[in-house]
């Protein structure tokens, strides 16, 4: 027979969870590249609207997926991507990544 003690309930740690204000902020990087090619952006809007609203999903695409998701060829990405001062997909994601870690 079981022992009762071993399948009673144990208690739960007190430690308060940190707090969560909602969603995610993007990285400072994105936010002063966008600001800074407005222009750019306005050029391609479904870029801007991703990078915008959905700039975390990045941090799990890969270059082409990103592109699908925009609906821009890859390598009008890219390039999109290095005007705004990211090298390449690789760079920018793993700005992402970090952000959301940070979060």
């Amino acid at each position: 027979m079981a022992n009762v003690e071993l399948l009673a309930a144990k208690p739960v740690s007190q430690r308060p969870m940190p707090a969560r204000n909602g969603r995610p902020t993007p990285p400072p990087t994105l936010v002063a590249a966008l600001a800074s090619g407005p222009k750019l952006v306005a050029k391609h809007p479904a870029l801007g609207d991703f990078l915008r609203s959905r700039w975390a999903d990045a941090a799990f695409m890969t270059a082409t997926g990103m592109a699908e998701a925009t609906g821009l060829p890859t390598t009008t990405l890219l390039r999109l991507l290095a005007a705004l001062g990211y090298p390449n997909f690789r760079s920018f994601r793993d700005t992402v990544r970090a952000q959301l870690r940070s979060t």
